[in-house]
């Protein structure tokens, strides 16, 4: 009997307890736990560790805090050393595991969660071990790795052969490496700066020099109990907004710059393009390219080198913003837009000298190499069927391999390989295929929808002038090299698919006024001339495009016909925000200068502002007429239907100035009719600059047409102004109206007499007014507008003036390349004008800092740069640095505010730094951005 009632009350407590069970995993079910405790490592940077505070930080700790706000759960961190971290979760002692790496061993010891985050292990290799580029290259030496890490299952799986040696902590195999112990480590993405000698230690093992393992899926462990606690871990884990993972990365696995910095990725080992050096300092013309992209701009840039695989993983998942440079591969673009053609070069077939390969049947058979980043394999498998291709991951590999004659020969850049012979004095050691030469071209890469960026690296490549961009490449490649940019005079050079546009468009329509002389008219046999026709004939020659410009008289009909679709293009548009739901706008292509015509005598002031209330005449057309009434309307603006218009106006009286550009004024001006006017120049009118428009569904037009009007030149410009128009502004009587005036008082001799002296008075009178605008013509040639200091051509001309001279008297001189901190703020805050008034403040200060005989430039921008010459010392530049610096210190007063500025300075030394111009700029500006990129507001020398 008591056995049945044991039996019995055994039954009902199994029962109750099972009862019990149910209903608290049913509960659970509904909810997560109301505090977890989260295991971490303590010194696994940047994804999980201890700061110095003592306190729990890092990707993995933001990712569970954020994961517990969002679901009312109180996270604790128990930090421990990695090792120690899976046996605290073996024993209980914590909930789960924070972050680990999904590997196959683990799957079978515990529960694995939600992939969170994708993580790269690498191999860190000293910046002396030359030829290292994948892990086979590592047999030779010994790999530190931290014990019972990922790092050690990759690395057996993908190169068995490696040798390893493995350390207790992160620190310990940091020291190791730097007595020299070991010349290879394994790390995540990034070196932890909380190690005490980071410094060295990145210095040594630069993040350019890591070799990729493999990717690792970042994910979180429970035991195998805990069932019911991980569906509802990866339920929560799912719920994560991916913008907030993408900021975590941004965050934590980025270089660490200002948030508005872009980070631009540099795929090294590409010289002369691009690459960094064993300091880690980047360079090339690529890089060139985009420091002059940031000045253009205003933007500030962070250049990452590394691995050209490793850059395109990392701007996936927004890591970096823009990927420098990459060879066109529809294969490599997947998820990324390329934002901009870039560049093209050219690849030859190279083949050891010592073998005799001239003919295309030596070919047959052959094997030949191909790096994994080119794109060309289809175009060298189909030129030679019978060949064999091998892939190769560095250049240096390729040479190596065909040195031995493991392989016939390869394909690769020519610059590219001339400069790496020329590095190991081994020019003679391959030849060149003859006819074998291939073209590819190069992007700049972005993320899909970014389009945002996509305008902005748009819109500061097309401000980069033709010469700028063959400077840059004459700096990298020499003269005497037949460069990319140097082949646009001629013909340039479009891709394939460019090729192809044009091909399906064989006219393209644009759209022209009839009766706006110089720029565009009709003349008396119907044909379309003027400056705009010009242009377009420059287009055609070097695009090999048709242009065909369609005249009209009324603008209105032109626009609307263009918003048809009837027309492809127009020229001379205005970018107006109305206009661009149905217009792009190309780069400018020539700049309107504003004059002002008026009787002899007229009431006039330099300054629009201070003058009397006038009656001024203006094509209803242009762009400003709007902004003349508002700023300027104590005048009244008379819209007129063209210039003769307005100039009938002024010589009947009914206006007092007529007010039209340069060119167009100094043609009608020639007029017998307008023999008593005269032209007056208004100083603060800014120039317009004229641009083309192009229908918003043909985004190819505008790429292609950009490319065309970058070949035009200042050259090209003076060209066709002088032209349609003598060098001097011919104002008042020329001799065609002398000769009309001697006609009309031949009859008497009296009003020949009295005509002679008033002309003979007149002329005089017109001759010291053309010498007067002649003389402001040249000062605005070699000066800058805004300030009156001299421009970048006239610092260049006293620059090689000084250097000629102190290279005779065996003398030092400096240059002071000066960038403005904190102007955009100042400029974004209060406006132009305000920025504009700064500039002029500046320009002031940093003149009263020097002597006489030194030369303060307005470089571009708020840039300036300084000559200071006859230095005894280079003490002598840096007392003129500090004074500036000094003066800087006190707020500016402008008319709306105090505002104060820094300056980054670079200070290059003739003859340390350079003995001519370029490379004295250069060496001048690579110092400025070194303090930009070290606090700012400082100066530098290059020792």
């Amino acid at each position: 009997m008591m056995k049945k009632l044991l039996l019995f009350f055994l039954m009902i407590a199994s029962c109750a307890y099972g009862c019990n069970l149910q209903a608290q995993e049913s509960g659970s079910m509904d909810r997560l736990p109301a505090a977890l405790k989260i295991g971490i490592s303590s010194d696994t940077y940047p994804y999980m560790f201890i700061d110095d505070e003592g306190q729990a930080a890092g990707l993995v700790v933001d990712y569970w805090r954020h994961l517990g706000s969002q679901h009312g759960i109180a996270t604790e961190f128990i930090a421990a050393d990695w090792a120690d971290t899976l046996s605290m979760l073996d024993a209980g002692l914590i909930d789960l595991h924070g972050g680990l790496g999904r590997t196959a061993d683990r799957e079978q010891q515990y529960l694995l969660g939600t992939t969170y985050l994708d993580i790269f292990s690498n191999v860190f290799v000293h910046r002396d071990l030359t030829g290292v580029a994948n892990l086979a290259d590592l047999r030779p030496y010994l790999v530190g790795v931290v014990g019972r890490s990922t790092h050690i299952d990759s690395l057996t799986q993908h190169q068995p052969d490696l040798v390893l040696k493995p350390y207790d902590a992160v620190s310990q195999m940091y020291d190791s490496a730097l007595k020299g112990e070991i010349k290879a480590f394994t790390s995540l993405d990034r070196l932890s700066p909380r190690y005490v000698s980071y410094t060295e230690l990145s210095l040594l093992y630069p993040a350019f020099k890591k070799v990729p393992i493999q990717k690792i899926e970042l994910t979180f462990a429970v035991r195998k109990d805990k069932a019911l606690l991980l569906q509802h871990l990866k339920a929560a884990a799912d719920a994560v907004d991916t913008v907030f993972k993408d900021q975590l990365e941004r965050k934590w696995l980025s270089v660490d710059t200002d948030p508005t910095t872009l980070l631009i990725g540099v795929s090294i080992g590409n010289q002369p393009f691009m690459h960094a050096t064993t300091l880690g300092d980047v360079q090339g013309v690529f890089v060139d390219l985009w420091r002059l992209w940031s000045k253009k701009t205003g933007i500030a840039v962070s250049f990452v080198p590394n691995q050209s695989e490793d850059s395109l993983a990392y701007l996936r998942k927004g890591r970096i913003d823009v990927q420098m440079a990459q060879i066109e591969n529809a294969e490599k673009y997947t998820g990324l837009k390329p934002a901009y053609h870039l560049y093209n070069i050219y690849s030859s077939l190279f083949y050891n000298s010592k073998l005799d390969l001239t003919s295309v049947d030596r070919l047959k058979g052959a094997t030949l190499g191909l790096l994994h980043t080119s794109s060309l394999g289809p175009q060298l498998q189909q030129q030679f069927p019978e060949a064999r291709l091998k892939v190769f991951d560095t250049l240096d590999q390729m040479i190596d391999a065909t040195s031995k004659n493991q392989i016939s020969g390869f394909l690769a850049s020519d610059l590219t390989v001339g400069g790496r012979l020329l590095q190991n004095s081994s020019q003679d050691s391959l030849k060149v295929f003859p006819g074998i030469r291939y073209e590819s071209a190069v992007y700049s890469l972005i993320r899909k929808n970014d389009e945002e960026l996509y305008q902005r690296i748009q819109k500061g490549f097309s401000d980069i002038s033709l010469d700028e961009l063959v400077e840059i490449e004459d700096r990298w490649l020499g003269k005497n090299a037949r460069g990319y940019f140097q082949t646009f005079r001629d013909k340039v050079p479009l891709t394939s698919a460019e090729r192809e546009w044009l091909n399906q468009h064989q006219q393209i329509k644009v759209g022209v006024m009839n009766n706006w002389r110089p720029i565009e008219f009709v003349d008396e046999k119907g044909q379309v001339q003027g400056i705009t026709n010009d242009i377009l004939k420059l287009l055609n020659q070097r695009l090999d495009v048709q242009f065909v410009p369609q005249p009209y008289s009324d603008w209105d009909l032109l626009l609307e016909d263009f918003k048809a679709g009837k027309l492809q293009m127009v020229a001379n548009i205005s970018d107006l925000p109305e206009r661009r739901s149905f217009s792009s706008f190309s780069m400018d292509y020539w700049t309107l200068e504003w004059i002002m015509l008026g009787k002899q005598g007229a009431v006039f002031y330099e300054n629009l502002a201070s003058m009397p209330g006038q009656r001024i005449a203006v094509m209803r057309e242009y762009q400003f007429v709007q902004q003349l009434k508002t700023d300027y309307p104590m005048h009244q603006v008379i819209e007129v239907d063209s210039l003769n218009d307005g100039l009938e106006m002024v010589t009947s009286g009914r206006a007092d100035f007529a007010l039209d550009t340069v060119l167009a004024s100094a043609v009608a001006l020639r007029d017998p009719r307008y023999v008593n006017l005269r032209a007056y120049l208004p100083a603060e009118l800014a120039v317009y600059p004229s641009y083309f428009g192009v229908r918003k569904d043909l985004p190819e037009l505008l790429v292609i047409l950009n490319k065309g009007i970058r070949t035009i030149n200042d050259a090209d410009r003076k060209n066709l102004q002088d032209k349609w128009l003598d060098l001097g502004i011919k104002q008042g009587l020329d001799h065609s109206r002398v000769m009309t005036l001697v006609l009309q008082i031949a009859a008497v001799f009296f009003m020949v007499t009295v005509g002679f002296l008033i002309w003979n008075f007149s002329l005089r009178r017109e001759v010291n007014l053309r010498r007067s605008v002649e003389e402001k013509m040249r000062f605005m040639a070699g000066h800058d507008d805004l300030t009156h200091l001299p421009n970048r051509s006239l610092l260049t001309e006293r620059l090689q003036t000084a250097l000629h001279q102190h290279a005779r008297h065996n003398e030092m001189l400096a240059l002071m390349f000066i960038d403005l901190d904190g102007f955009k703020q100042v400029n974004d805050l209060y406006g132009h004008d305000v920025g504009d008034e700064m500039l002029v403040k500046l320009s002031a200060l940093l003149s009263h800092c020097v002597r006489k005989t030194d030369t303060v430039a307005r470089f571009g921008g708020d840039e300036f740069v300084i000559l200071l010459t006859g230095l005894v010392d280079r003490d002598d530049a840096a007392i003129v640095a500090e004074k500036i610096l000094l003066y800087l210190q006190e707020p500016l007063a402008l008319s709306v505010c105090q505002a104060k500025v820094g300056a980054s300075i670079g200070i290059a030394i003739y003859p340390d730094d350079g003995t001519d111009a370029a490379t004295l700029l250069k060496s001048a500006d690579q110092l400025m951005y070194q303090v930009k990129q070290q606090g700012k507001s400082q100066y530098r020398f290059s020792r």
